[in-house]
Formats: structure tokens, C-alpha cells, sequence
């Protein structure tokens, strides 16, 4: 029996069937958010979103790659929020919790 296909499992890989894959994520994205956060680690995001909702599950990432590439893209966006200055609320407090 094959689990129900979310909107979302669609939607993500709609995106990677298309030609360009970065240029469909963005046309996903709320317009009101652009500049706000480092389009290259919402692709690798989407990237693994993409990887986990594969239909098989050999062809699925292991768990420990998802936390080492999702702790990538956190040090990553944290990198990006303080080339920016710092001041910017999107990625501040990630590990205090807020």
C-alpha cells in the first residue's frame, strides 16, 4: 500500500523536476520573505526535504547525514545573519531557544 502524497511532497518534487530547480524553489517562496535569508541554504533545505520524501526507502539519506547537513545550513545562516551586522531577527537565538 502506498502512503498519501502530501500537497507539500508534490510541490518539493515539482521543483527539482524542473530545469531550474532554484529559480521553481524561489517562485515557491512567500515574495514578502526574499532578502531575508540565505537563498543558498533554502536550496540545500529543499534539497533534503527532496532526498527524505523519496518514494523508497533505500533511496532515502540516514538520519546522521540529515543533521550534519541541516547543522551546516544553520552555521551557515548564522554566518550570513552576521555579515550582515548581526542585528537582523531571522536567524538570532537559534540556540537559545528563542
Amino acid at each position: 500500500m502506498r502512503p498519501a502524497m502530501h500537497i507539500h511532497d508534490m510541490s518539493v518534487k515539482r521543483i527539482f523536476q524542473d530545469e531550474d530547480p532554484e529559480s521553481a524553489l524561489e517562485a515557491e517562496i512567500d515574495g514578502n520573505l526574499r532578502g531575508s535569508y540565505p537563498s543558498e541554504d533554502v536550496f540545500k533545505m529543499a534539497e533534503v526535504a527532496e532526498l527524505c520524501l523519496r518514494e523508497e526507502a533505500v533511496d532515502r539519506p540516514e538520519m546522521r547525514d540529515i543533521v550534519v547537513t541541516l547543522s551546516q545550513i544553520v552555521m551557515s545562516s548564522i554566518e550570513w545573519e552576521a555579515s550582515l551586522g548581526g542585528n537582523g531577527q531571522v536567524f538570532s537565538g537559534v540556540f537559545t531557544g528563542r
